[in-house]
């Protein structure tokens, strides 16, 4: 049934219907007695027209109800019935309106109170007050909701008398099902059928929240129209004899029945379901026996919330056992990446699902079957800024335009959760689709027509024939349960993560206490060596003047050099620990007079006349300038050294700008770098290529590393051996344009 009959149907004024069933009267009277509207039938049962009372006092019936002329008992029951600011009358209460007795029954509407007067008289001779109590005690003489409900169908049968009693279920989107019945031998059986939403609107259901019980007694008696002064309709919704929908009235007589009575059953606050009664004949029953059908309504409810919260509480506990499982298994995990491996297979068996995903600072974990990383981090992002809820659970993708890049996939329901409000870290949980038949009471359509005017009505269905239907696109529902022990589970991990995040910071923390005395310790050596190491050249020196024997020149001669590359290793080591200790001081800094600077001082230098050095774009980038500066020096300046043995060796710088990121390549077509070397290339005293063919230390690219880390900066090589490298330097845009 599409939206637009479903609003049609959900438009219908049923609380004003301007009339009432045609076996009682009513009256409409303010707080003095006053009466501002009737039922037309008052004359047919107090001999008084209405045109007469409209605008009077309600005294003006009282002879008419067996009351002295002066007894105003109608505004003292209305006063009566207050009770610290809370309307609560005591019905009912009991007249004679010639040789028959009325039951007088109180209600609120707006300002105004209704007087229903309906009959003492039955259609039910004996008192179900003498069989609700055995009743109840047959109702509750199970443990299992089932049978209870089917104990119930069967106990109302026999105090109301009716053909067919039903327990009629609500789902959660409004359409009902038969779930327990009791009927005569010869009907029909409807258990299992299920009926549209629209067959009881929202409307409707809103109005059996309201009123526990709804007699229809007659569907082929015409309604009686209200008369009065004031012509906007009165709101009926507290009427016991409010009349009934011209669709619904159609509705029955469509289904044979003749006469219905339905009891509410509520739990928790809301419209569980119905006990639903059908009999092929008219049937009154009055006041008091309706009464006693609500508490057997009542007592139901009540056993079903606690059946309801005794099986929700079963389920927690049968979940507690996994909880605990998945708990030991996150504390016996060393790092984030792990979680998921580590409880990913108790997830889908504990919550029956096909994948489960946890998508952490921009990347995803998955176990099992799960979307693409594209699907879950745009899911992630819509979630964070468009679900407010503590979880986000759905058991059919195609009806949330949240999920619409999931549509057209094997995932039929979803459950998430976010780790924290602030962050859009999620964990996920995935179903697939469960195809299932669904017996309907006939085809689950309204029929349009249009009246005289030409307005469209909804026209109940005329055939109530089984039909089946195949739902496809749905998963099996998350309970409230499954919920709950999800964000149960969300808070473990989180706990699990922030444990880990405080293991690394204290790591990081050991480390740059033992870089920081590592720093200071090589200050303190290097600075220290630097005085023998003078001494011994000294002395070589010395020998050498001294002596004229080639054998002691010779040695001497050793003697002083080993000392001055002892000197100079000594010298790189301190500035690679002044690195360390030096604050850095980040300013904007312009690259195309720093690069252009270091490429006239290489090419004055230069070890082949060939060399081609390439300054290209150059973006700025925010950092100490001194410490960029030695950065780009060490490696175009390791660039051109290593590629200064080729033809025509040829350099190039190029800066781009990233999202987040500005980027420089820093291009060779050297000797290259071969896949060994490349993992070791940015330690302290690590050399690449010929040892013998290149001059250095092993210390610019440590410095050149450890330069980058302080100023959260990454430095990278892509490399063929024999081909050439290409250094890639990335540093954080911030606030640099």
């Amino acid at each position: 049934m599409n939206s637009d009959l479903l609003d049609l149907c959900s438009q219908e004024p049923i609380h004003i219907p301007g009339a009432i069933q045609s076996h009682g009267m009513l009256i409409v009277m303010d707080e003095k007695g006053i009466i501002h509207q009737c039922s037309a039938n008052v004359e047919a049962l107090t001999g008084i027209s209405y045109t007469d009372i409209l605008g009077g006092s309600v005294t003006l019936l009282n002879k008419a109800l067996g009351k002295d002329h002066a007894n105003n008992f109608l505004v003292e029951l209305v006063s009566l019935s207050w009770h610290d600011g809370e309307f609560r009358p005591s019905n009912p209460y009991q007249v004679r309106i010639g040789r028959e007795f009325f039951n007088v029954i109180l209600s609120q509407s707006a300002d105004n109170y209704l007087v229903d007067f309906e009959p003492q008289q039955s259609d039910l001779f004996q008192d179900p007050q003498n069989k609700v109590g055995a009743s109840l005690s047959h109702m509750l003489a199970d443990n299992e909701l089932q049978s209870i409900l089917e104990n119930a169908v069967q106990q109302t049968r026999h105090i109301i008398g009716y053909q067919r009693v039903m327990i009629y279920k609500f789902h959660q989107d409004g359409h009902g099902e038969v779930i327990a019945e009791d009927r005569e031998a010869e009907l029909e059986s409807w258990l299992g059928l299920h009926y549209p939403a629209s067959d009881i609107p929202q409307q409707a259901r809103e109005l059996y929240k309201r009123n526990y019980t709804r007699l229809i007694a007659n569907v082929h008696e015409q309604p009686i129209s209200i008369v009065g002064l004031d012509p906007a309709p009165v709101d009926l919704s507290d009427s016991s004899l409010r009349a009934v929908s011209p669709v619904h009235i159609r509705y029955l007589k469509n289904m044979k029945v003749d006469s219905s009575f339905s009891v509410s059953i509520i739990v928790e606050g809301e419209l569980w379901g119905l006990i639903a009664c059908h009999n092929y004949s008219p049937r009154y029953i009055n006041y008091r026996q309706r009464e006693t059908a609500k508490l057997v309504g009542q007592v139901l409810s009540s056993c079903i919330a606690m059946r309801s919260q005794e099986s929700q509480q079963k389920e927690l506990l049968s979940f507690q056992a996994a909880v605990m499982e998945i708990v030991r298994s996150l504390q016996n995990t060393d790092n984030i990446a792990d979680i998921v491996q580590a409880c990913g297979a108790n997830m889908l068996k504990t919550f029956d699902a096909v994948g489960f995903a946890f998508y952490f600072e921009g990347e995803l974990y998955g176990f099992g079957d799960v979307p693409y990383e594209e699907q879950i981090a745009l899911l992630s992002s819509k979630l964070a800024s468009t679900h407010a809820a503590e979880i986000f659970a759905t058991d059919q993708v195609s009806s949330d335009s949240l999920l619409a890049d999931l549509a057209g996939t094997s995932f039929a329901g979803v459950m998430a959760c976010q780790l924290s409000a602030e962050l859009k870290d999620y964990l996920f949980l995935f179903r697939e689709e469960k195809a299932s038949v669904v017996r309907w009471a006939g085809k689950p359509d309204k029929i349009v027509e249009f009246d005289d005017k030409a307005q469209p009505f909804i026209s109940p269905r005329n055939s109530f024939e089984q039909w089946l239907q195949e739902v496809k696109g749905y998963a099996r529902p998350w309970s409230t349960t499954e919920q709950q022990i999800f964000i149960q589970i969300r808070d473990e991990i989180n706990y699990a993560v922030a444990r880990k995040v405080n293991e690394l910071r204290k790591l990081n923390e050991k480390l740059r206490e033992a870089y920081a005395e590592l720093d200071s310790f090589a200050h303190t050596v290097s600075h220290d060596l630097k005085t023998p190491l003078t001494a011994i050249k000294a002395y070589a020196e010395l020998i050498q003047r001294k002596s004229t024997e080639n054998d002691v020149q010779g040695m001497a001669g050793k003697i002083k050099g080993s000392a001055e590359q002892l000197t100079k290793m000594v010298h790189t080591v301190l500035e690679y620990a002044k690195v360390g200790q030096k604050f850095v001081n980040k300013e904007h800094v312009e690259m195309s007079s720093l690069l252009w600077n270091i490429r006239e001082h290489l090419l004055v230098s230069k070890l082949n006349e060939h060399l081609q050095l390439d300054i290209l774009s150059t973006p700025p980038v925010e950092g100490d300038p001194i410490l960029i500066f030695q950065v780009f020096l060490n490696v175009i300046e390791n660039a051109v050294k290593y590629s200064h043995k080729v033809t025509r060796p040829i350099v190039s710088v190029e800066g781009t700008l990233d999202a987040s990121h500005v980027v420089y390549r820093i291009t060779d077509n050297g000797v290259g770098i071969n896949a060994k070397q490349q993992e070791h290339i940015f330690g302290l005293f690590s050399r690449i290529g010929d040892l013998d063919s290149f001059e250095g230390s092993g210390v610019g690219l440590a410095t050149v590393k450890k330069i980058m880390s302080r100023h959260g900066a990454q430095i990278t090589v892509e490399s063929q051996e024999g081909i050439g490298s290409t250094f890639i330097l990335r540093f954080p845009r911030n606030s640099v344009a």
